[in-house]
């Protein structure tokens, strides 16, 4: 079994702005597939908001991600890859999936378009004939020519209350943010972790398993990020006593 879950902290109502961002429905991440769909960029965009959600990364880990991490030499998608420490906000490596077959189907189309467009082509049969340094995601074009996309330093407080420096890729996290603002999800990019935290919770997967996909030093932060359900909690302490008059 998992680490303990406080009870009170799962039933109780919270009140209006308090707490995380929502976490969208099944309905509502349809609907975000959708409006990440659309533009020269479509296939690009699906295959990260697949990455925020399906594998539970931050968009800047997204961002940093290099066509090698995702790719081996022989040409095959990795479905278990290495998130590596340089890329992560806790300077820890972790692993990470890409397993539901949408998810697949989304990063190899991405991966085809690519080579189509001749985004970094390089005369090598390794990597899709891909260059393996190139960004997998931070790249655009503009006009015919493709580009990588900026990174700037950006410090922010741990919880020890240590200042430290990340780099970021601003113009991903706005894309990401118009695309659920433009699906009507009022929450930053942390919302494919909290959601792929409450639907693992809701399959019952154990909270330790979680955190390890998170890749949470505390299983108290991992619990923050799985939304209440008390229906669920109600009908599991039911079922518990049901013989019991």
């Amino acid at each position: 079994m998992g680490k303990y879950r406080p009870v009170t902290r799962l039933i109780r109502e919270k009140k209006k702005g308090e707490g995380k961002a929502e976490v969208p429905s099944k309905k509502r991440f349809k609907q975000i597939l959708w409006m990440a769909s659309g533009g020269n960029l479509g296939k690009r965009n699906v295959a990260i908001i697949w990455m925020l959600f399906g594998s539970g990364m931050r968009i800047n880990e997204v961002a940093k991600l290099k066509i090698k991490d995702l790719l081996r030499d022989t040409n095959e998608l990795r479905t278990t890859f290495i998130i590596p420490a340089a890329y992560t906000k806790t300077d820890k490596s972790r692993a990470a999936y890409i397993l539901a077959k949408p998810h697949i189907r989304a990063v190899e189309e991405w991966i085809s378009e690519m080579v189509y467009q001749r985004v970094c082509v390089i005369e090598n049969d390794e990597f899709r004939g891909l260059n393996p340094d190139w960004p997998l995601f931070a790249v655009t074009k503009k006009g015919n020519s493709w580009r990588t996309m900026a990174f700037r330093d950006k410090k922010y407080t741990d919880v020890e209350g240590n200042v430290l420096t990340t780099r970021v890729c601003s113009s991903l996290q706005t894309l990401v943010s118009e695309i659920f603002r433009n699906s009507g999800l009022l929450c930053g990019t942390h919302a494919g972790r909290r959601a792929l935290a409450t639907w693992l919770d809701q399959k019952g997967v154990e909270l330790d398993t979680i955190q390890r996909i998170l890749g949470h030093n505390d299983p108290e932060m991992t619990l923050e990020y799985i939304d209440p359900n008390f229906e669920r909690i109600s009908e599991a302490f039911n079922k518990s006593f049901r013989n019991i008059n």
